[in-house]
């Protein structure tokens, strides 16, 4: 029962203490994490930098590697084609 008289009575004085130095709490912190603030700011900027040029750069690559399976479907499939005829059976001779 104790426990819960302390938490009650805690929960109203920590309620007074904002409704009393609310604003002031609040400018306070505003100032003192201004330049934590713009540091994380100017950190999400340098992130932002390098996930454009690293994903330019795996564009790039993408590109390249489409075309060398384009080059290889090509070769391939030229390949297969040759295979094909090469062991199909020529038309048999009709008799009449």
């Amino acid at each position: 029962m104790r426990t819960s008289k302390i938490f009650v009575l805690s929960a109203i004085i920590g309620a007074t203490v904002v409704w009393l130095w609310g604003r002031q709490m609040e400018e306070y912190v505003t100032e003192r994490t201004r330049g934590v603030r713009t540091k994380a700011a100017e950190g999400v900027r340098a992130v932002e930098e390098k996930a454009e040029q690293v994903l330019d750069r795996g564009g790039d690559a993408l590109h390249r590697v489409d075309d060398f399976l384009q080059a290889t479907k090509t070769h391939v499939s030229g390949a297969l084609r040759a295979g094909q005829e090469s062991i199909r059976p020529a038309p048999a001779a009709k008799e009449a």
